[in-house]
């Protein structure tokens, strides 16, 4: 009979596995422009807010395609 670990312990497994089966992001090649602002940058995003701001965007055109 399990008890109050065990059970736990089998839940948190359980929910670790199913954050590893979601799908990976997908994320913009590096093109040493911002994604976003298309400024000269060594990373995807130039700062966070246009790294937020793509995703907003992203979200954005998702909901408009679900209706």
């Amino acid at each position: 009979m399990a008890d109050n670990a065990d059970d736990a312990s089998e839940m948190a497994e359980l929910h670790l596995a199913a954050e590893l089966a979601k799908p990976k992001a997908i994320l913009p090649p590096l093109t040493g422009h911002c994604f976003y602002c298309h400024t000269p940058t060594p990373e995807r995003f130039c700062d966070a807010d246009c790294r937020d701001d793509f995703e907003r965007d992203k979200r954005r055109i998702l909901m408009r395609k679900r209706g």
